[in-house]
């Protein structure tokens, strides 16, 4: 089953999120009739290598075992969310905080935007070791989801949504958060004067250039080994 969760993670978690619960722009897997009604991954299979383009979904060619690893743990986790009295909560701080550290300040490249004494500082005690290690590895999942009852903010409403530029035939420049992107049209939101702006777009015209805040974490979806992540949830679970 670790071998299909770590295939989520670095294949479908930045949409879908690290738990398969959903992400930045991908729906809670565990919740999808497709998942729940498939067959030792045949039907999953048959899904991925075709995909749905037409939501931005890429098709996947998986080898078959790949595809049967990801379907144990999808429907591992559909079991033990309908059993909720079996979890087992596991202290998942085992890592060393020191090299935690070392990663942080040196090749994992932390420090370009975050700082153990500024917007990290006292972060282990705001949130559990998972949170903290989901929020590390999947910084947008979970963060539209409000108090039961409320709907969270929409993508484009948070700090760190994706931004884009607009620039029109004519030279003006417009940017603000991305709300949809298509081969026909765009939209933006400008969270200083809360209005949305569109365009209809043809043969690529008007440009949009995107910028993700959170493009550092995206890269390093592939470049986590099992050591730095435990060792940085150990560093972060320290910052009291």
């Amino acid at each position: 089953m670790q071998r299909g969760k770590d295939l989520l993670v670095a294949r479908c978690g930045f949409c879908h999120g690290s738990n398969a619960r959903g992400g930045s722009s991908g729906p809670d897997l565990t919740r999808s009739t497709l998942v729940q009604e498939d067959e030792n991954g045949k039907q999953l299979g048959e899904f991925l290598l075709v995909g749905r383009p037409e939501k931005n979904m890429p098709k996947f060619e998986l080898a078959p075992q790949e595809v049967s690893d990801l379907a144990t743990f999808l429907h591992s986790t559909i079991y033990q969310i309908g059993n909720r009295d079996l979890y087992q909560i596991l202290d998942i701080v085992t890592g060393d905080p020191k090299a935690g550290e070392a990663f942080f300040q040196g090749r994992g490249g932390c420090v370009s935007c975050h700082s153990a004494s500024g917007d990290l500082k006292g972060v282990g005690a705001r949130y559990e070791p998972a949170t903290l290690q989901e929020r590390m590895l999947m910084p947008r999942a979970g963060r539209r989801r409000g108090p039961p009852g409320e709907r969270g903010s929409p993508p484009w409403a948070e700090p760190n949504a994706v931004k884009a530029t607009v620039t029109l035939p004519a030279g003006e420049s417009l940017t603000g958060a991305l709300v949809r992107l298509t081969d026909f049209d765009v939209t933006i939101y400008d969270p200083g004067t809360r209005q949305m702006r569109s365009w209809l777009r043809k043969d690529g015209l008007p440009k949009v250039v995107m910028m993700d805040p959170l493009q550092a974490h995206v890269d390093m979806l592939r470049r986590w080994t099992d050591d730095d992540m435990r060792n940085m949830t150990a560093f972060l679970a320290g910052l009291k």
